[in-house]
């Protein structure tokens, strides 16, 4: 009994504890895209856009999205882009200054940021819209232009898009509609098949220019055939012309060759193209028509008995700009060196070698020479018979030095004592 009710109170407070702690939950990240509304650029469809993406899902991870709306009479600062991860300018209709210019290069270059800029064809006042978009592009170092032109195609053109047939147009020649074949990239936080998830149906550019790009020398290049580094092609015109309505004339596309009879008006175009910047990680996207503010911009769900995904593919392009601005780079490889060092060393021995040499000389004396040297000892020892002496002597002669003098002598005089010795015992 006074165990349970030593325990009770114990029960209680874990109880109460666990009823306090909260569950713990993933935060989801927040990104901030800033729109831009300064530079007479319209709003429509930008509250559908807003209302609608809220939150989204990139690689299992889940990110809010914190909208940032710079109206008329604010500028584009440095202070302004601080908290900015992604900036969106739809068909802007008056130019920006050079100090908004510089604080979105500098942005840029601050790195994992992603730039939208969006133009419009060269009807009525289109030349204008795509020269400021095109002066922005060109200050802030990027390859990527809008041709000064308009893309069209004609009513009954078709083309095939994942197994289904599809009009080109949307019931008149103006209104093309693009299709999402993006370029494929080996970069992993760059997986464009983001851009396509979900699409089955074209997306509307109403009244659109294409996109080109220009060179260090300042050439312009068609980017369905000539492509550079960096260079990401999104969505497609098919089976579709060049119309040119005012001047200057086109970069690229001559409509001598690109235009409606002419031998190239049944042609691809880019309609939306991105530039990648690797050594920032920051991402320019460019299109010849925008997602918000345009006459019908490409959120449109249906236009003119046309079925289109514009929704999805606006989405799908927040998502991958998502996924750009919140890549972390792996750290870089922990390099180790091995140092191997050669040490050579010398050593010296000294080696004394005595050469000996031994040189036999065999004498042979006739019996006249022997008589003459017997007849030398007989005149100091007993006489010696001739007969027990060889007829062959031999002498060893190591060299013709002093010691070898006296060594011969030494060896002569111990044969004269052999022979007195041996004569005596006869």
């Amino acid at each position: 009994m006074k165990k349970a009710l030593f325990l009770a109170p114990l029960i209680l407070l874990t109880l109460l504890v666990a009823i306090k702690l909260p569950v713990a939950t993933s935060k989801p990240e927040t990104v901030t895209i800033a729109v831009d509304l300064a530079h007479g650029e319209s709003d429509k469809y930008l509250n559908f856009i807003q209302g609608n993406i809220t939150q989204v899902t990139v690689n299992n991870r889940v990110y809010s999205i914190k909208w940032i709306n710079i109206t008329t009479g604010m500028t584009i600062t440095q202070e302004l882009l601080s908290e900015v991860d992604i900036l969106l300018i739809g068909q802007p209709t008056t130019g920006l200054s050079p100090d908004e210019m510089e604080a979105i290069l500098d942005w840029l270059k601050g790195g994992n940021k992603v730039l939208y800029v969006a133009g419009d064809s060269d009807y009525g006042p289109g030349p204008d819209r795509i020269d400021i978009v095109n002066k922005l592009l060109e200050y802030i170092g990027a390859r990527l232009r809008l041709e000064q032109a308009s893309v069209y195609s004609e009513v009954g053109r078709t083309y095939k898009y994942k197994g289904t047939v599809y009009p080109t147009v949307a019931a008149a020649y103006y209104r093309v509609l693009v299709f999402v074949e993006p370029d494929s990239t080996t970069l992993p936080h760059l997986d464009t098949s983001i851009l396509a998830e979900g699409i089955t149906k074209p997306i509307l550019m109403h009244g659109p220019t294409c996109v080109v790009w220009v060179d260090d020398e300042g050439h312009y290049h068609d980017p369905v055939t000539e492509v550079f580094p960096g260079l990401i092609r999104i969505a497609w015109f098919r089976n579709s012309y060049i119309g040119d309505n005012n001047p200057p004339p086109a970069y690229v596309y001559d409509p001598m060759f690109y235009g409606l009879g002419a031998p190239r008006d049944n042609s691809s175009f880019v309609g939306y193209a991105a530039e990648y910047w690797l050594d920032v990680n920051s991402l320019i996207t460019v299109a010849g028509e925008s997602l918000y503010g345009d006459y019908e911009p490409a959120w449109a769900s249906s236009y003119y008995g046309v079925s289109l995904d514009g929704p999805a593919f606006v989405e799908n392009l927040i998502r991958w700009w998502i996924r750009v601005v919140t890549y972390t780079p792996p750290p870089p490889p922990t390099l180790t060196v091995t140092e191997t060092a050669t040490v050579m060393q010398t050593i010296t021995h000294t080696v004394t070698r005595t050469l000996t040499q031994t040189v036999t000389e065999t004498m042979t004396l006739t019996t006249t020479q022997m008589q003459t040297m017997l007849q030398t000892i007989r005149e100091t020892t007993t006489k010696v018979s001739l007969e027990t002496l060889s007829t062959t002597i031999t002498v060893t002669a190591p060299d013709y030095t002093v010691a070898g003098v006296v060594g011969g002598v030494a060896l002569i005089i111990i044969v004269i004592l052999v022979i007195m010795l041996f004569t005596r015992k006869k």
